[in-house]
């Protein structure tokens, strides 16, 4: 008799993987790997270095793929495997429609029966973004609030992120603290064990966060989170796909990938090929391509639920519920357009931070702070050699290697973020001058968890 070991939600944000040839299924990919038989997926790797995660249930190692949204994994008596695709639940609300004030209104009347079910402290982390304010905003019991906020600039304190969650707390008279960051690479391994070659290795600067908050609360905290909801209030906008090469636009990759021409496997795309024929209707719709992007990238996004998790918080969000997300996408184009429907909102309860002229800085450099704090290890050019050209290898750890930069870059840099100064200089047409490690970086973290799966392999 079958039996369903697996459901995913209209997102797929808790994901699934499963071994075809095994018949082991888990959350966790590592779980389900046969490192004694590892077999390369060469399309599977390439998609991979493009988005900088697995894409369209399928991960870089054949035979391990993982569920796509609104589906079931069933298991029959014999241990086999098999995928049921359920009706997809976007459908049924495509015409739902609220006004703005029914759409806050029902946020705070979710974020309340939240607040009202569970005890305790509730943590936030907070930033200078809308998701986080409303989330805020949202809660009854402002006492309960500790909010936790981390800058990126160089300064880390006069980070916008730091000081709009500040004044935020002052106005709302909640606790708010700032936690340092800087010493993420320590938390490589961690990431590793809990997301394998799943996705790249972005998010150990939350390791680091929630390791030092966790001694200022009491644990086991309920936890609200603004998971990906700047996608459904206007800030993530796809542009209309031409043709399958355009598919990777769903990625919104914001630069972390790394680049599949330099890869040894050159392969056919039926993965993505079949995707683009079997989808391109749907995708010449605005909203559709919004979702089909939160899909795409949810098996990397999910670590902004699953780390907190990882510490005993109790996490939960209103911004994955299929309702309130479809309202929020069917609002009016031009209102979605730069959220000007929730700027306008804020402006009406006192919390328009952006016209109250705060002094921070908006660069990040969060990153390169990191790589001068704990410098990463080279990745293995020889290992990693039956996966990507070792020359590219190679060159993404010269460029790491170097901890002086181009100087007149710094400053220019530097400058641009300075208030007045950086508008004229703009206003010259000057621009921000990309840091080189930036983008060996990038590359860096898709890479190493492909080196960590081929060392684990060769050690098994």
């Amino acid at each position: 008799m079958k039996q369903v070991l697996f459901e995913t939600d209209w997102l797929a944000s808790n994901p699934v993987f499963y071994n075809e040839k095994t018949g082991r299924a888990s959350r966790n990919i590592n779980d389900v790997i046969d490192w004694t038989r590892l077999e390369l997926h060469p399309e599977g790797v390439n998609n991979y270095l493009d988005f900088g995660y697995s894409i369209l249930e399928q991960t870089p190692v054949r035979d391990v793929r993982f569920l796509r949204h609104s589906s079931r994994l069933w298991v029959d008596e014999e241990g086999g495997l098999s995928a049921e695709y359920l009706d997809d639940p976007v459908e049924r609300w495509m015409d739902y429609r609220l006004s703005e004030e029914d759409i806050f209104d029902l946020i705070r009347e979710r974020v309340r029966k939240w607040e009202h079910s569970v005890q305790g402290e509730i943590v936030i982390p907070t930033s200078s973004g809308y998701d986080s304010r409303l989330l805020n905003w949202s809660v009854e019991d402002k006492s309960r609030i500790r909010s936790f906020s981390y800058g990126i600039s160089d300064n880390q304190s006069r980070s916008d992120e730091v000081v709009y969650a500040r004044r935020l707390s002052e106005i709302l008279g909640t606790r708010w603290e700032q936690i340092p960051l800087g010493d993420f690479h320590r938390y490589l391994d961690d990431w590793d064990r809990l997301f394998g070659v799943s996705t790249h290795a972005h998010g150990m600067y939350h390791f680091e966060f929630y390791r030092k908050i966790l001694p200022t609360v009491g644990g086991g905290n309920p936890f609200l989170s603004g998971i990906i909801g700047d996608a459904w209030a206007g800030s993530v906008n796809i542009p209309l796909l031409e043709n399958q090469a355009d598919v990777c636009q769903l990625a919104y990759a914001h630069g972390l990938q790394a680049d599949s021409a330099q890869s040894q496997f050159t392969v056919d795309r039926p993965l993505l090929a079949d995707y683009w024929e079997t989808q391109r209707g749907r995708l010449e719709d605005a909203r559709l391509r919004v979702v089909e992007a939160m899909r795409f990238k949810i098996i990397l996004l999910c670590y902004l639920i699953n780390v907190p998790n990882q510490f005993g918080f109790q996490c939960w969000t209103p911004f994955l519920d299929v309702d309130l997300c479809m309202a929020m996408l069917n609002l009016p184009p031009e209102r979605r357009r730069g959220r000007l429907w929730q700027k306008e909102f804020f402006r009406r309860v006192g919390l328009d931070l952006e016209a109250m002229k705060l002094r921070a800085k908006r660069q990040n450099t969060l990153d390169l702070q990191a790589l001068k704090r704990i410098p990463v290890r080279p990745l293995d050019v020889n290992l990693l050699g039956e996966v990507i050209r070792s020359d590219y290898v190679a060159g993404i750890n010269e460029t790491l290697a170097n901890q002086s930069p181009d100087w007149k870059g710094r400053v220019l840099n530097t400058l641009l973020y300075v208030p007045k100064v950086g508008g004229a200089l703009r206003l010259l047409g000057l621009k921000d001058i990309p840091d080189p490690r930036t983008g060996a970086y990038n590359a860096y973290l898709v890479l190493l968890p492909l080196e960590n799966l081929l060392r684990r392999r060769d050690l098994e």
